[in-house]
C-alpha cells in the first residue's frame, strides 16, 4: 500500500470509527433506558420520587417503548459520552508529547549529561530514518519504568510526532532489531495511523465516562447510608447504589464495544506496518527476531502504566490484555506476524541476549564533493515513493550524519544552536548583502565559529540539516518561534529578492512550526475532482517550469510533457506567463492543494517532478522546491542522493 492509498484508507477508517462509535452510544443508551424502566418498578425508587415530589398522587408509569423517554435517555448518554471524548481530545492537544508523558516517558536528548549509550543509539536510528523519509526528526522518549518490550508512535502529524520505546526494548534489542521496530513505528507515522489512534483513545475515554458516573453514584450511596437517618433516606441510598452498579455494568458494556473497535481498527494495520518496516530495512530477520524476543520473554510486551489500557492499540505489540478471548486482541498473534514476514523462521532458536554491541554513528570529518544536480529519474522515483523510503536512503542519511561536522551536529539539537544554524543558512554569499543582514536587530550573539563551518557546508546538506534543527525548536516558546520566523524572513528579504532555497527553507520552517503548535488542525478535504484543483495546479506547474528554465525557450513543451503522468489533468491546464508566477501565488495555490484528496495530491506531485526533470537535469534548487511543495501538501518526500 503506498502513502496516498494509506491516506485514503485512513479517511475511510475514520468514517467506520464514527459509525461504530454511534452504534456503541445507541447500545449504551438503550441499556441505560432499560435500567431506568426497571428501576422505576422498584418500591424504593417510587418512594424516593414521592418524597422528592412531596405528593403521593403522582404516578410513575413508564413504558419501555415510551419514545419521549428513549430520546431523552439517548440525548443524555450522547452528551456524556461525547463530552468525555471531547475532554480527552482536548487533553491530548499537545499531540504526541502528551501521550508519551502520559505513559511515563522521559525525553532523551543527544549528548545530554549522563546519557546512556543505548539511548544515544536509539536517537541515531530515529534520526537516520526521519532524514531518509524527508520529515522532521520526531522527539524520542524512553519509558524507563517499563521492563516489558514495546514501543509506540504518537501524534497528529509528522510535525508533532514522537517515538517512545520501553526500557525492556532498549536492553533486549540489537541495533538491527531496534531499527526494524522503529521502522514499524515510522510506518504508522507516515500512513496517518497516529491521528486515528488519538481519535480512538478519545472515543474509548468517552465510552467509559458512563462507568465513571456509575462509580460516583456508588460513592454517593455509601455516603447517604453512612449518614444514617430515616428509612426513606436508606431506601434512596439503595436506589442510588443500584443505579450506580447498573451504570458501571453498562459502562463496561460500552468498554466491550470499545475493545472490539480497537481490535477491528488496529489488527490489519500491524501486518502493514511490519511489511513496511521490512521494506525500509530489507531485513526481515531483524523484525522476526524482535517479535520472537517478545514471545519468549517472561514479561512479554505488557506495560505496567495504567494508561496503557487507553492507548493499547498504538503499541508495537499487545501492551494490555484484560479479555482472554482473541477477538479483543489489538494485535495479531506474534507467531502469525513472524510467519507473515519470515515463513521459515526457527522458533526453537533462543533469542534473548542482544547479538551486537551498541554503536554510535561513525563521523567522518572529510566532506563529500558537492553535487549540485539530481538525476531526473531519481527525482521522479523519490516523488513516486512519497511516504516511504528504502534502505539506500537510510544509508544515505547515515552518511549525511557521519559527514556533518561535530559542532554543527551538536548545535542542531540545541534550541539556541538550532536558531543560529537556521539564520546562518540564510546568510548571503555576497559580502555586502551579508554585512547588511548581520546588522539586522536580533542577529547579535550568533556563534561565529558555527557560521564559519556552516558557510563551508555542502549545499546538498542544507535541508537535511534543517530537519534535525526543527526538532530542537519544539522546546522554545511560541513568541520565540514567531521572532525567529520574522527574523528569518528579514534575512531572506535583505537583497530584495527571495531565492528558491530561501523560499524552501522559510516554507518548511513556517509550516512545521504551525503544525507543531496546532497539531490537531488539519486541512479539511474540499477538492475531490481534477477540475476543482485545475487553477492552483496551473500555478504550481507553471512556477516549476520557469524555475528550471529561466530563459523558457521551450517552456510550453516542458509544461505539456510534465502532464504526461496525469491524464486526468491533461487538457485542463495551460502555462501561465512568467510574470504571473511568484512566491505569493505559489503559496496560495499550495494552500488550496493541501485541501485536495490524497489521490489528487499524488497526481500533482508526480506532475511536478516530471516537469522539473523534463529538461534532463534537476538542479539542486529545483529539488529543494519539490521538497517544499511536498511539505506544503503534508507529504514527506524521501531523501535525494
Amino acid at each position: 500500500m503506498d502513502f496516498f492509498t494509506a491516506q485514503a484508507h485512513a479517511h475511510r477508517r475514520t468514517k467506520q470509527l464514527v459509525f461504530l462509535f454511534a452504534l456503541a452510544v445507541l447500545t449504551i443508551s438503550m441499556g441505560v433506558h432499560t435500567v431506568f424502566v426497571l428501576l422505576m418498578e422498584l418500591p424504593e425508587v417510587r418512594a424516593t420520587l414521592d418524597l422528592i415530589t412531596d405528593t403521593k398522587k403522582m404516578h410513575h408509569d413508564i413504558s419501555f417503548w415510551d419514545l419521549r423517554h428513549v430520546l431523552v435517555t439517548l440525548g443524555i448518554v450522547t452528551c456524556i459520552v461525547v463530552g468525555g471524548s471531547l475532554y480527552r481530545w482536548i487533553t491530548l492537544r499537545a499531540g504526541g508529547e502528551a501521550v508519551a508523558r502520559m505513559m511515563g516517558g522521559t525525553r532523551i536528548l543527544p549528548n545530554a549529561p549522563g546519557a546512556r549509550l543505548e539511548e544515544q543509539q536509539l536517537l541515531n536510528v530515529v534520526e537516520e530514518m526521519a532524514i531518509a523519509a524527508g520529515m522532521p526528526v520526531p522527539a524520542v522518549f524512553v519509558m524507563r519504568n517499563e521492563p516489558g518490550i514495546n514501543a509506540f508512535a504518537a501524534g497528529f502529524t509528522t510535525a508533532d510526532a514522537v517515538v517512545a520505546v520501553s526500557q525492556g526494548a532498549l536492553q533486549q534489542f540489537t541495533r538491527e532489531e531496534l531499527q526494524a521496530v522503529v521502522g514499524h513505528e515510522f510506518s504508522h507515522i507516515l500512513n496517518g495511523d497516529m491521528r486515528m489512534n488519538l481519535k480512538l483513545t478519545a472515543i474509548l475515554f468517552g465510552i467509559l465516562s458512563i462507568t465513571h458516573i456509575g462509580r460516583i453514584l456508588l460513592h454517593a450511596s455509601a455516603g447517604a447510608q453512612d449518614s444514617g437517618g430515616k428509612s426513606k433516606r436508606n431506601n434512596t441510598a439503595g436506589a442510588i447504589a443500584l443505579g450506580g452498579i447498573a451504570l458501571i455494568a453498562l459502562g463496561y458494556l460500552g468498554y466491550f464495544f470499545g475493545r472490539l473497535i480497537q481490535a477491528a481498527v488496529s489488527r490489519q494495520r500491524e501486518f502493514l506496518a511490519d511489511a513496511s518496516a521490512v521494506q525500509f530495512t530489507r531485513n526481515p530477520d531483524a523484525m522476526a527476531s524482535a517479535l520472537d524476543k517478545i514471545r519468549v520473554t517472561a514479561l512479554s510486551s505488557i506495560l505496567l502504566n495504567p494508561s496503557a489500557e487507553e492507548i493499547s492499540h498504538s503499541f508495537y505489540a499487545q501492551g494490555f490484555n484484560d479479555f482472554p478471548l482473541p477477538w479483543f486482541d489489538t494485535h495479531p498473534p506474534l507467531e502469525t506476524r513472524i510467519k507473515a514476514i519470515q515463513p521459515h523462521f526457527n522458533f526453537t532458536k533462543p533469542s534473548i541476549a542482544p547479538l551486537t554491541k551498541y554503536t554510535h554513528t561513525t563521523r567522518n570529518a572529510a566532506q563529500p564533493p558537492p553535487r549540485l544536480a539530481v538525476a531526473p529519474r531519481e527525482a521522479i522515483a523519490c516523488m513516486a515513493s512519497i511516504g516511504t523510503f528504502a534502505t539506500e536512503q537510510v544509508l544515505r542519511a547515515q552518511s549525511f550524519i557521519g559527514h556533518l561536522p561535530a559542532p554543527l551536529y551538536t548545535a542542531a539539537h540545541d534550541p539556541e544552536g538550532a536558531r543560529t544554524l537556521i539564520l546562518g543558512l540564510l546568510l548571503d554569499k555576497n559580502p555586502e548583502v551579508r554585512a547588511r543582514q548581520c546588522t539586522t536587530p536580533g542577529m547579535d550573539g550568533l556563534d561565529a565559529e558555527l557560521l564559519r563551518q556552516l558557510s563551508a557546508l555542502d549545499a546538498r546538506q542544507r535541508l537535511p540539516l534543517l530537519q534535525i534543527t526543527l526538532g530542537a525548536l519544539r522546546t522554545i516558546s511560541p513568541e520565540e518561534q514567531d521572532r525567529l520566523v520574522a527574523l528569518a524572513q528579514q534575512l531572506a528579504d535583505a537583497d530584495e529578492r527571495v531565492s528558491i532555497f530561501e523560499y524552501a527553507l522559510l516554507s518548511l520552517l513556517k509550516r512545521y512550526l504551525d503544525r507543531q503548535r496546532n497539531p490537531r488542525r488539519a486541512a479539511h478535504v474540499r477538492h475531490v475532482t481534477p477540475a476543482a484543483i485545475a487553477g492552483p495546479a496551473e500555478v504550481v506547474l507553471s512556477f516549476i517550469t520557469y524555475a528550471g528554465n529561466p530563459k523558457a525557450e521551450d517552456a510550453e513543451n516542458i509544461f505539456a510533457a510534465g502532464l504526461r503522468t496525469t491524464p486526468s489533468l491533461r487538457g485542463k491546464l495551460k502555462l501561465l506567463p512568467a510574470t504571473e508566477c511568484n512566491f505569493r501565488r505559489l503559496d496560495e495555490a499550495l494552500g488550496e492543494l493541501a485541501a485536495a484528496l490524497p489521490i489528487l495530491k499524488q497526481q500533482i506531485l508526480l506532475a511536478a517532478a516530471q516537469t522539473a526533470a523534463e529538461d534532463g537535469v534537476v538542479a539542486l534548487e529545483e529539488a529543494e522546491l519539490l521538497r517544499a511543495i511536498a511539505c506544503a501538501l503534508d507529504c514527506p518526500m524521501p531523501l535525494l542522493s
